[in-house]
């Protein structure tokens, strides 16, 4: 079988194209204090995803800036208890939608690619959150407080509604506590 030279770079960009997922729609919150917001979230549960491989615990650490902006510190605890590290900074993609943010990690090659943080729903105290993407590759739930896994019904339910496959969230065994 020949294949004509032109095609070759069609073929090696290919399974990207293939596996994007289309967007859905999904409400954000509709208002969003970055004050409140900003401080420390323990990662509860996430759908699993390349670059938390491998994680028993995570969390993050935000802080507003003056513009709006959040610096954004992300740790993670391997299972043989090193730590891991990454620092960014988050922006409303469009401020009349403040609940969807655009992440960009500032260590290459994570900095080649920005991406989708949609707060789908945080509590009145603002210490819990359900965190999205439009394409329901990504979820997180996220809180400040201890948690007990049960806590979590209503929000696994709403990402449920939305589309997340939540029969494959993996809730973190550990907690990282420096």
């Amino acid at each position: 079988m020949k294949i004509h030279l032109a095609f070759i770079p069609l073929l090696a960009i290919s399974p990207w194209f293939i596996s994007c997922a289309p967007d859905i729609a999904q409400p954000t919150v509709a208002t969003l204090d970055v004050s409140r917001y900003a401080g420390e979230w323990h990662e509860v549960a996430r759908l699993p995803n390349p670059f938390e491989k491998g994680l028993v615990a995570a969390k993050a650490i935000y802080t507003p800036n003056q513009n709006g902006t959040l610096n954004v510190r992300n740790l993670g605890l391997k299972s043989d208890g090193a730590l891991t590290s990454i620092e960014g900074s988050a922006k409303p993609a469009d401020p009349s939608v403040p609940g969807k943010l655009i992440v960009r990690f500032y260590k290459f090659p994570a900095n080649l690619f920005a991406g989708d943080y949609w707060i789908l729903d945080v509590n009145s105290d603002y210490t819990r959150a359900l965190i999205g993407s439009p394409n329901l590759k990504y979820l997180w739930i996220l809180d400040k407080n201890p948690y007990d896994k049960s806590d979590y019904e209503s929000l696994i339910r709403k990402a449920t509604s939305l589309g997340y496959e939540t029969d494959k969230l993996y809730f973190n065994p550990k907690r990282i506590t420096d």
